[in-house]
């Protein structure tokens, strides 16, 4: 005989997954909301500052090989002239080393 105080199961017991949550709350769902509770000045946020949300500067690009190559230049020759020095870079094919020695040549 089946028990009269036993609920009939039809299927598969429920998954953890999908059961309803457990309603803990001993209060009866009929009565009106609690009223809200008054903040504390520890539980409020800042207020809204749009420097926070600003954006973090870009870095800088990176430089392209001949411009990394005709700074080199320039900081081991600074006595000459920046044009000449890009000038020989530019002879030398933008190969650094065939500049480097024609520049120590002048």
């Amino acid at each position: 005989m089946a028990d009269p105080e036993k609920p009939k199961i039809d299927g598969p017991p429920e998954s953890p997954t999908t059961a309803r949550e457990l309603d803990f709350d001993d209060e009866d769902l009929s009565t009106s909301p609690r009223p809200a509770k008054p903040t504390t000045g520890s539980n409020r946020l800042p207020p809204y500052s749009a420097q926070e949300d600003a954006a973090p500067p870009q870095p800088p690009r990176p430089l392209s090989p001949r411009q990394q190559s005709e700074n080199t230049l320039k900081e081991a020759f600074p006595s000459i002239d920046a044009a000449v020095v890009k000038a020989v870079l530019t002879a030398s094919g933008g190969q650094l080393e065939p500049a480097f020695h024609a520049l120590l040549g002048m």
